[in-house]
């Protein structure tokens, strides 16, 4: 038993055995990393997965609601569309914008009028009341309004208003007021406002 070759091989298969032993817990060690190193990496590429399946999704939203949005509007297109080709316009429908009426001027007021009872006319506009201001004017468009006198004494100072006003009940003189029947007319020729219709007033004493 104490022979030495027989000790020496005992010693050999010990050494070898805890050689195989260590070598064994290393590739253990090595095997666990290996695995928790595959098991990150799949973690990583579950999320990236993921993150790729919601973007994928919200493109397929996206894309059916820009497919509704055209399905609308070509509802909406399509009665016009059969209108245009109805009437022979084959070009590609557009919106024309609705023409701007022209404003129209502020009303204001005339001054005294000019030329004779057959062709009266004014020339003289205010936007405020002054001295020089006769009639009032109201703009119907703008070649079109109607006009009426502002009070009797500025009437009275007038030297001819046959051309603008036409009256009965009693003379201009002995007339101590007035009541409107209905206003003069005027229609704009270059830049005049000749009068197509002279102010009918019923004259009181």
């Amino acid at each position: 038993m104490n022979d030495p070759a027989i000790i020496t091989i005992i010693f050999i298969i010990a050494f070898t055995a805890l050689l195989l032993s260590i070598k064994t817990f290393i590739d253990l060690q090595k095997l666990k990393k290996e695995t928790e190193k595959q098991s990150e990496d799949t973690a990583d590429d579950i999320q990236a997965l993921r993150k790729k399946v919601v973007s994928i999704q919200t493109d397929c939203d996206s894309t059916d609601k820009i497919k509704v949005i055209e399905e609308r509007l070509n509802k909406l297109e399509r009665p016009m569309r059969i209108a245009a080709s109805v009437s022979g316009d084959n070009s590609s429908f557009s919106f024309t914008p609705k023409p701007v009426a022209p404003q129209l001027p502020k009303d204001g007021y005339f001054g005294a009028p000019k030329g004779d009872a057959e062709s009266a006319l004014f020339n003289d506009q205010y936007d405020e009341l002054r001295d020089e201001c006769f009639f009032s004017v109201h703009y119907l468009s703008t070649t079109e309004a109607e006009f009426e006198p502002i009070d009797l004494m500025r009437l009275k100072s007038l030297p001819a208003i046959e051309g603008v006003i036409r009256y009965d009940g009693c003379p201009l003189k002995e007339a101590r007021g007035f009541q409107l029947k209905s206003k003069g007319k005027v229609k704009k020729q270059n830049n005049y406002w000749v009068v197509i219709a002279r102010a009918e007033l019923q004259m009181q004493k």
